[in-house]
């Protein structure tokens, strides 16, 4: 296009030529990525840049240290066509474990996991929080726990005021019995408020946290209920106010068991929820299920999915468009006479679009020798698609891939 042409066409297009540029096909480039060093590589969770250029993900890896109990936290940095731009590690001599991270107002990241090193000791993992600006160099880290407990960040978010919302969950050495707890902490990282959400004699896990229409937040985990004499796990839903109090929750399940991993605000001001199942189950041992309530927790539908074997739902992301992209896995199951797996696969990443109705629009499986696993999904600028998980064959590494709207990938 020659320049005066072009700028006649800038004119005509009044301030919305921008947007024309941003949606070229430069900026709609699929990619197919693995990447990480000799021994361990995997993300646990994935955000899509606001300014467009890239992705971030973050989980751990052992590839770098002196030896393979050297665990630790690891961030990459990757442009819009999946190039590494910065892979950072951060961590002690003992093991840590990034499982989400949230980018900050000021363009850089706060990851939130675990800690073996900065904790009570050797396998007591506290929660650990670190505070990283937008080249992956460390400005700050904070360590919560209890001696007597095992404490692992596994959910975080920004709010409006610059202060952070985490997620965590308590185990206690001496009973087993696990507590979702909900903290509070400034723009550097000093307690506000720690909110402990279980009720004794219950276990209660937490997935994910965000906040709700109304200011408060919503929690989604699994908690344990007793069918007569059994005791099994139901998903579970927990609605707080701003200050993290308790207003209500609800469990939804069958007899056999569910764990829910992952929860979305729909544009109806409902929610949807995701994970596994076994009581509802259509084949195999279980099945992904996919559950919308409306703002109070109302049941309105849900969604079972499988094949003959295990398949789960393991992050999600409501799209602008108000539908419902879904990551997860499957399992490949090839039986042979005796019914044992020939299957060299192992599991598969899975990635799926719903309708605002829980009605799949594509579903697409992305596999290989060994197992594939999507732990992350984000929606970027253009409405495609980056997953984040892993890939193990002869050793385990980052998989990140990046699917159109439409389920196309390139791989």
């Amino acid at each position: 296009m020659k320049p005066f042409v072009l700028l006649l066409w800038m004119l005509l297009a009044g301030p919305y030529w921008w947007s024309v540029l941003w949606y070229s096909p430069h900026h709609l480039t699929a990619f197919y990525k693995v990447f990480g060093g000799k021994n361990y590589d995997a993300s646990a969770d994935i955000v899509a840049l606001k300014s467009g250029n890239g992705v971030v993900v973050a989980g751990r890896s052992n590839s770098y240290g002196t030896n393979a109990l050297d665990m630790n936290f690891n961030v990459v940095k990757l442009d819009y066509n999946g190039s590494v731009v910065w892979d950072k590690n951060y961590g002690g001599q003992e093991t840590e474990e990034a499982f989400a991270l949230c980018e900050t107002r000021d363009g850089g990241f706060l990851v939130v996991g675990s800690s073996d090193s900065y904790g009570g000791g050797a396998d007591m993992k506290d929660i650990w929080v670190v505070k990283i600006d937008k080249n992956g160099e460390r400005q700050w880290a904070k360590i919560y726990g209890e001696d007597d407990s095992i404490d692992e960040g596994r959910s975080v978010l920004q709010l409006e005021d610059g202060s952070f919302i985490i997620l965590a969950n308590v185990t206690k050495i001496n009973t087993g019995k696990s507590d979702a707890v909900l903290i509070k902490m400034n723009e550097k990282g000093e307690l506000l408020w720690k909110r402990e959400l279980g009720l004794p004699p219950t276990s209660e896990i937490g997935a994910k946290v965000i906040t709700n229409k109304e200011g408060g937040f919503m929690i989604a985990g699994s908690k344990e209920v007793r069918y007569q004499a059994k005791v099994t796990w139901n998903f579970w839903l927990v609605a707080l106010d701003k200050e993290g109090m308790k207003l209500w929750e609800q469990t939804y399940g069958g007899r056999i068991g569910e764990q829910a991993n992952t929860i979305g605000q729909t544009p109806d001001g409902g929610f949807v929820m995701a994970g596994y199942t076994y009581s509802f189950a259509k084949e195999g041992s279980h099945d992904i299920w996919v559950l919308k309530v409306d703002a109070k927790g109302n049941k309105l539908w849900e969604m079972v999915t499988g094949t003959t074997s295990t398949d789960e739902a393991l992050d999600l992301t409501v799209t602008k468009e108000g539908k419902i992209a879904i990551a997860g896995y499957i399992d490949i199951f090839v039986p042979d006479e005796n019914n044992e797996n020939t299957s060299k696969e192992g599991n598969n990443a899975l990635v799926m679009l719903l309708d605002d109705q829980g009605r799949t629009l594509w579903r697409k499986s992305i596999g290989g020798p060994g197992d594939q696993r999507a732990y992350g999904i984000a929606e970027d600028l253009n409405g495609d698609f980056v997953i984040a998980g892993y890939t193990e064959s002869e050793t385990t590494d980052h998989l990140v891939v990046k699917v159109s709207k439409n389920g196309d990938i390139k791989q």
